[in-house]
C-alpha cells in the first residue's frame, strides 16, 4: 500500500471545529497539561540537576549580563585574551539575555526554573502535536520515548528555549503539507524567534526546503503543483529574510557553518561526539524498539519524509547533541502517515464507548481548560519561588571551581590562566580571562585541537612552548587532567593549591 503525503485524517480534531473537543469544564485536566507540570516539579529541583551540570551555562549567563550593562549585542570577543578583540557574535543573544535575566531575579534558581518550564512546555507541545493525528497511548509512547533521548541534553543552554518554537515550526510544516497548502504566515513569528533564541533555526530552513518538495511531489496535478510550487517559494523566502531579522542580520546563519568547519576538533568535544551507546544503552534500545516496529509492521514512507527522517537519524549518529532533533521531530513528520496506514491509531472524537478508563483517557487527550491551565501555572509559580527561596541552588563543582578560584584571588594570583575547557564558562563569569571555553566558533578547530594535544600529553607540541607562547603565569585544570603531572615535574612551576576537584600550578618567579 502506497502511503502519500495529503489531507490529515482527523482534520476537524485539528482544527477543534468539532464540538465534542471543548473541555468537559474549565477545570478539565489534559495529558499534555500533567506531563508539563511533572517534568517542570522534577526537573525544578534543590540539586539543580541536571540542567546545571553544563559549564556553558555561566558564559552565556555573563553574555547576557554583558548585553545587559552595555546595552548593544557583542560584535568581538571581551572575554579570552587569546582571541580578545577578534570577531564573535552572540548569535544566541535572546536566550542569552533570558537566562541573565532569570539568574538576577532568582539565582541559579531562577535559571533552572526558567530551564525546567522550557522543557515541560516543550514536552506537552510534542504530546498535544502527536495527539492530533494519534491515540493517547501511541503519542505517549513517542513522546516519552523522546523524553528518554533528549534528557542527556537537559541542560540550561539556550537550545532548551528553542525547543517550543523548534516544534512549533516543524508541526506548522507538517501541516501545510497535509493539507495541500502553504504554512500559515504566521508561522514565521516561529522562524524569528529561533532565529534569535538558537543556532539551530538553520535546520528549520532546510527542513522548509524539504517539506516544500515534499508537497510539491505530492500534488495531485499539475495545477496543484504549480499552486504549491509559487505558495512555498513566497514562504520560503519570507522565512530567509525573516531568519535575517537579527543584530547581526545573515551573519547568524553564516557562523552555523563556521562550527561544522572545525572539523576533527569537534571530536575533542563531548556534545560532538558520535553517540555512547554503552554509556546511554536506552536510547540505543529506543532505536532498536523503532526499528523493529518500522520492519515487522511494514511501515511505509513516501520518499521524501523518509529522507527527512534519514537525515535526522544521521545527524544523531554523527553528533550525539542532535538526539532531541530525532526524538522530538521525527514523530512529528510521520504520526500523520502512521494514522492513514493503521486508522485504528486515529483519534476518534465521537468515541464514547469502552471501559472506564478508556473513556478517562480520551477525555485526557482533549485540551485542557482554561481554569486548569491558569491553576497549574500557579501553582508552578509559587513552587519554582519556594525552591529559590529555601533550596539553595547551584551548580556542581565540577563546573564551578569555586574554592580554586576563590584562593587565587586571595593568594594574588596574576596574568594569564592556562584554563581547562570545561573551566572557561566559569572563569567568563567570574570576570578572568580565558584561554579557552565553550564558543568554538571563535577558537576554531586548529586551536581547539591543539590545544587538547598537549594538555592530553599528545601531538608534537610540547606543553612548554604553549606556555612561552602565551605567557601563562598559572594554570586551572581537574585534578586529574594528564597536564598536571607534567607540571609536578616542570622546571619553574609549583602547585600552589588542589582539591578534591581542582589544581593549580603557578610559574615560579
Amino acid at each position: 500500500m502506497a502511503v502519500t503525503s495529503g489531507l490529515s485524517v482527523s482534520r476537524d480534531f485539528h482544527d477543534g471545529s468539532h464540538a465534542s473537543l471543548k473541555p468537559r469544564s474549565t477545570w478539565a485536566l489534559s495529558w499534555p497539561l500533567v506531563l508539563g507540570m511533572v517534568l517542570f516539579v522534577c526537573l525544578t529541583n534543590a540539586d539543580g540537576l541536571p540542567l546545571l551540570a553544563d559549564p556553558d551555562s555561566h558564559w552565556h549567563i555573563a553574555v547576557g549580563n554583558w548585553m545587559l550593562a552595555h546595552g548593544t549585542a557583542p560584535t568581538v570577543d571581551t572575554f579570552s585574551f587569546t582571541f580578545a578583540g577578534q570577531p564573535w557574535i552572540a548569535k544566541e543573544w535572546l536566550s542569552q539575555l533570558l537566562l541573565a535575566l532569570a539568574y538576577n531575579a532568582g539565582g541559579w534558581g531562577g535559571v533552572t526554573a526558567l530551564s525546567a518550564a522550557a522543557v515541560g512546555a516543550s514536552f506537552a507541545l510534542l504530546l498535544r502535536f502527536l495527539l492530533r493525528d494519534l491515540t493517547p497511548l501511541p503519542a505517549a509512547l513517542f513522546t516519552l520515548a523522546a523524553i528518554v533521548m533528549t534528557a542527556p541534553h537537559f541542560l540550561a543552554r539556550p537550545h532548551l528555549l528553542a525547543f517550543p518554537v523548534m516544534l512549533w515550526w516543524v508541526a506548522g510544516l507538517v501541516r501545510a503539507v497535509e493539507e495541500r497548502r502553504a504554512p500559515e504566515p504566521i508561522l514565521l513569528l516561529a522562524m524569528l524567534l529561533w532565529a534569535n533564541l538558537h543556532g539551530g533555526f538553520t535546520l528549520g530552513l532546510v527542513l522548509c526546503g524539504a517539506f516544500a518538495l515534499d508537497a510539491i511531489v505530492g500534488a495531485r496535478d499539475a495545477v496543484e503543483r504549480k499552486t504549491l510550487f509559487v505558495a512555498w517559494a513566497k514562504f520560503g523566502v519570507a522565512a530567509v529574510l525573516v531568519a535575517c531579522i537579527t543584530p547581526y542580520g545573515p551573519e547568524s546563519i553564516l557562523v552555523t557553518l563556521r562550527i561544522f568547519g572545525l572539523g576533527e576538533a569537534l571530536g575533542t568535544i563531548s556534545e560532538w561526539k558520535s553517540p555512547d551507546f554503552q554509556g546511554q544503552p536506552l536510547q540505543e534500545l529506543i532505536l532498536l524498539v523503532a526499528l523493529y516496529a518500522a520492519l515487522s509492521r511494514g511501515l511505509k514512507l513516501p520518499l521524501i519524509r523518509l529522507l527527512i527522517v534519514i537525515g535526522l537519524v544521521h545527524l544523531y549518529l554523527r553528533y550525539a547533541r542532535n538526539a532531541e532533533l530525532l526524538a522530538m521531530l521525527a514523530p512529528l513528520v510521520i504520526a500523520p502517515l502512521l494514522a492513514r496506514q493503521w486508522p485504528s491509531l486515529r483519534p476518534d472524537p465521537d468515541a464514547d464507548g469502552g471501559s472506564l478508563l478508556l473513556q478517562r483517557m480520551r477525555a485526557l487527550a482533549r485540551p485542557a481548560g482554561h481554569a486548569a491551565m491558569a491553576l497549574c501555572l500557579a501553582v508552578a509559580v509559587l513552587y519554582a519561588g519556594g525552591m529559590i527561596r529555601l533550596a539553595g541552588i547551584t551548580p556542581p563543582s565540577a563546573t564551578m571551581p569555586s574554592a580554586a578560584l576563590d584562593y587565587a584571588r586571595d593568594a594574588g594570583l596574576k596574568g594569564r590562566v592556562l584554563n581547562h575547557y570545561n573551566y572557561g564558562g566559569y572563569l567568563i563569569g567570574a570576570g578572568v580571562p580565558t584561554f579557552i571555553d565553550g564558543r568554538g566558533e571563535l577558537y576554531g578547530g586548529e586551536f581547539i585541537k591543539r590545544f587538547a594535544d598537549v594538555v592530553n600529553m599528545r601531538g608534537e607540541e610540547s606543553l612548554e612552548q604553549l606556555l612561552e607562547q602565551h605567557a601563562i603565569e598559572w594554570t586551572l585544570f581537574p585534578k586529574n587532567q594528564p597536564a598536571n603531572k607534567l607540571f609536578a615535574r616542570l622546571p619553574g612551576w609549583r602547585q600552589a593549591y588542589s582539591d578534591e576537584s581542582s589544581t593549580i600550578f603557578v610559574r615560579v618567579p
